[in-house]
């Protein structure tokens, strides 16, 4: 995981509620700890507020790819 990828959140657990399927950008990504700081594409209504950023770590992510095929 690197900064600038686009990641889907995709843990099933504690913070599913809020944070499943949400879209967003890494900011930063640490190696050592495999955590990153990523900010939402849209924001996220997490209890009474909204965040648009989040720290979690790597396995918490799927990278988000998507092929673009050029027209001939």
């Amino acid at each position: 995981m690197k900064k600038g990828d686009v990641v889907m959140f995709v843990d099933e657990g504690r913070y599913a509620e809020w944070f499943y399927g949400q879209l967003g950008i890494v900011e930063k990504a640490t190696e050592k700890t495999r955590s990153c700081r990523v900010r939402w594409l849209e924001p996220v209504k997490y209890f009474n507020n909204y965040t648009s950023y989040s720290d979690f770590g790597w396995d918490n992510f799927q990278v988000h790819t998507e092929e673009v095929q050029a027209e001939k």
